[in-house]
C-alpha cells in the first residue's frame, strides 16, 4: 500500500505513535538509542525527530522514554533539552542499569535492537525510487502562468500559499492560502510526506501553468524531491527551487549560473543574482532543465524568484494572523 502515489489515496503514517510504540518495546533493564529507533523506521537521519518525539512524550513511564539514550551511551536529558538528567539516571538505576559518570555501564550488552515496528521510512524511500521513473523531463511549448508554492508552520499547523504570475508581463495575478494540520515531521529527504498534503489543495486545472515549488526536484538522493512528487501525483508541470543543496556537486566556475551533478549526471543548475548566494533549480515533472533556468531567471529580481518570494510572504502572513 502506497503513501502518496497516483494510484492510491494519501496515507500519512502517524510517526509519533510508531516511535512511542517502539520505545514501549524496550524491556526493563535495557536501553536503546534514538538512532536505533530511527534505523528501525528505516533511516538513521530520523534520529533527531525520534529525540523530539521522546522529549514531547506526555506519558513517561508508560512510554519509557527514559530508556532511550545517546549513541555513545550517555544518559542525556529527560523531558526536553537541558532537563531531567538526574531523574532519568534515577529511573535507570531503579531498573538495575548502572550509570558511571553519566554513561550506561556495559552499554552494548544492555542495548536493545529488536524493534517490531513498520519500517515506514524504508517503504517511503522505495516509493520515491519507484515513482521517480515516472518523472517526465520534456520541454513545455506553452507557459502562460507561473505559480510559486511555499509553506509556513506554527506548532502543528501548516499554511500553504500560492502566488500566480503572468509569465509575459511578470504581473501578480492571484493569491491563495490554505491551512491544515500537519501530520508528518520534517526529515531530510522526506519533505513530500510533510508538505504535499498541503500543497495539493492549491493545484487547480488551469492550462499552461507551471508550478515553482520551494524544495528539491530531481536534485534529491532518490531523484524524487517534493517538486517531482507533487508533479507526478497531480500530473502538473513543476520545478524545484531550493535555497540549499541537499545532494550533488556544483561545478562552479564563478559565474551566475553553474551546473549541478549528481552521481556524475547533470541534475540541476545553481542560479545567482549579481554574484550573491545561489538557488538550486531542478526538474520536477513535465519540464526541462533549460526551462527551469529560463523561467527562474525571468523572475529573479532578487535571489529567490518572485513567485516564490511572494508565496513565502503570504504563507508567513497567514501564520502570523493565525497566532
Amino acid at each position: 500500500m502506497g503513501f502518496i502515489s497516483p494510484e492510491s489515496e494519501m496515507r500519512i503514517p502517524d510517526l509519533t505513535s510508531i516511535v512511542c510504540h517502539a520505545a514501549a518495546q524496550i524491556p526493563r533493564g535495557m536501553v536503546s538509542t534514538y538512532g536505533d529507533i530511527a534505523r528501525a523506521l528505516g533511516d538513521v537521519r530520523a534520529s533527531r525527530v525520534v529525540g523530539m518525539i521522546m522529549a514531547a512524550n506526555e506519558r513517561p513511564i508508560i512510554i519509557p522514554c527514559h530508556r532511550v539514550v545517546y549513541s555513545n551511551g550517555r544518559v542525556g536529558w529527560y523531558g526536553g533539552m537541558g532537563k531531567g538528567n538526574d531523574r532519568k539516571t534515577e529511573l535507570l538505576d531503579s531498573e538495575g542499569i548502572m550509570i558511571d559518570h553519566g554513561v550506561v555501564h556495559d552499554f552494548e550488552r544492555r542495548r536493545f535492537h529488536d524493534f517490531q515496528i513498520e519500517p515506514v521510512l524504508s517503504e517511503m524511500m522505495e516509493e520515491q525510487r519507484q515513482l521517480s521513473e515516472r518523472v517526465m523531463d520534456q520541454n513545455l511549448l506553452e507557459v502562460e502562468r507561473v505559480v510559486g508554492l511555499d509553506v509556513a508552520y506554527r506548532e502543528n499547523m501548516g499554511f500553504s500559499a500560492a502566488a500566480s504570475f503572468d509569465l509575459e508581463s511578470g504581473d501578480l495575478i492571484e493569491e491563495r492560502v490554505v491551512s491544515k494540520e500537519v501530520k508528518f515531521p520534517y526529515i531530510p529527504g522526506y519533505l513530500s510526506y510533510r508538505e504535499l498534503p498541503l500543497l495539493a489543495d492549491l493545484i487547480d486545472d488551469s492550462e499552461n501553468t507551471l508550478y515553482l515549488v520551494d524544495g528539491q526536484g530531481s536534485l534529491h538522493p532518490r531523484r524524487f524531491g517534493i517538486a517531482c512528487h507533487l508533479g507526478v501525483f497531480m500530473d502538473v508541470p513543476t520545478i524545484g527551487v531550493a535555497k540549499s543543496l541537499l545532494c550533488g556537486k556544483v561545478d562552479d566556475s564563478g559565474g551566475d549560473s553553474a551546473p549541478v551533478y549528481l552521481n556524475g549526471e547533470l541534475a540541476g543548475v545553481m542560479l545567482k543574482k549579481n554574484g550573491g548566494k545561489g538557488v538550486y533549480a531542478s526538474v520536477g515533472h513535465r519540464t526541462s532543465l533549460p526551462i527551469c533556468e529560463s523561467v527562474c531567471r525571468r523572475f529573479m529580481k532578487y535571489r529567490v524568484p518572485e513567485p516564490l518570494r511572494k508565496a513565502h510572504a503570504l504563507a508567513n502572513q497567514a501564520r502570523v494572523d493565525w497566532e
